[in-house]
């Protein structure tokens, strides 16, 4: 029973550490993207998987970072990219989250495993 809560927690702590690796000013700047592409996508599935990443990204937020420096960080962040850069970023921040909720998912597998 001990070694199995020790296997859980040792999945848990080794996703943790890549998805940590990103730090709060590239949190932010994936939000604001997320959310402007959720705002500006023509497509539903495009307009949904936005908000889903924008969802994941101000979970990793909320708690980490205080008031006066998300204000900061949003005005760095805020005032635009060109075009150009937007997509290959933002595509990058989605497949970012989508690596994190394929390691949720697997722990969540092996957290079922009876004995």
């Amino acid at each position: 029973m001990k070694l199995r809560h020790f296997g859980i927690g040792a999945v848990v702590l080794s996703m943790s550490a890549p998805v940590q690796a990103q730090g709060i000013n590239e949190d932010v700047r994936c939000f604001l993207l997320s959310t402007g592409f959720a705002r500006a996508a023509k497509a539903e599935d495009s307009r949904r998987a936005s908000a889903l990443t924008g969802a994941f990204y101000l979970g990793r937020l909320d708690g980490r970072i205080s008031r006066p420096a998300l204000i900061a960080a949003i005005r760095r962040h805020g005032s635009g990219m060109p075009t150009s850069q937007a997509a290959p970023i933002m595509r990058a921040c989605a497949a970012r989250a989508g690596v994190a909720e394929g390691q949720i998912e697997a722990a969540a597998k092996q957290a079922k495993i009876p004995g």
